[in-house]
């Protein structure tokens, strides 16, 4: 192995750990094993048509978490998108799961999750899409939580 070839591999393993320890708590942290959620706000959707909701202006911590469990349909094709817009900037930030991701899930308090981001107020929407003609998508209920 080459000198080169093992520079890479010690650097992303450096990386790696980087990464495993910055989601940890370390010293100090939660003696629970992580950081404390706290709702945001709950809602039901149905599947019968697709749906793009704005939730409300919320006032978020440095992370932001969608927990939902899914029912109706059998493996529709689905896209849920979970969107955060600052309201001072107008940044914002997003993530989308589908049935064939691999991380999805129909049940779970950790769906999908937006951080670290800034602490401050922010436009939360949710959304189901799919085309019309492959309707129904999900009946969803769901909550968003962010860390205090």
């Amino acid at each position: 192995m080459s000198i080169f070839t093992r520079s890479v591999i010690v650097a992303l393993c450096v990386s790696a750990l980087a990464v495993i320890g910055g989601t940890g708590t370390g010293c100090g942290g939660d003696p629970g094993g992580g950081p404390r959620w706290e709702t945001v706000v709950s809602s039901e959707v149905s599947g019968a048509e697709p749906v793009k909701l704005l939730l409300g202006t919320y006032e978020l911590g440095d992370r932001v978490r969608i927990g939902w469990d899914l029912s109706g349909a059998e493996n529709p094709d689905v896209t849920f998108t979970l969107r955060a817009v600052e309201i001072s900037a107008g940044t914002g930030f997003g993530a989308s799961v589908s049935p064939g991701d691999a991380l999805f899930k129909l049940h779970g308090d950790e769906v999908l999750v937006l951080g670290p981001i800034r602490p401050g107020d922010y436009r939360l929407y949710f959304s189901q899409r799919f085309p019309p003609s492959t309707a129904p998508g999900y009946d969803v209920k769901f909550t968003i939580s962010t860390t205090q």
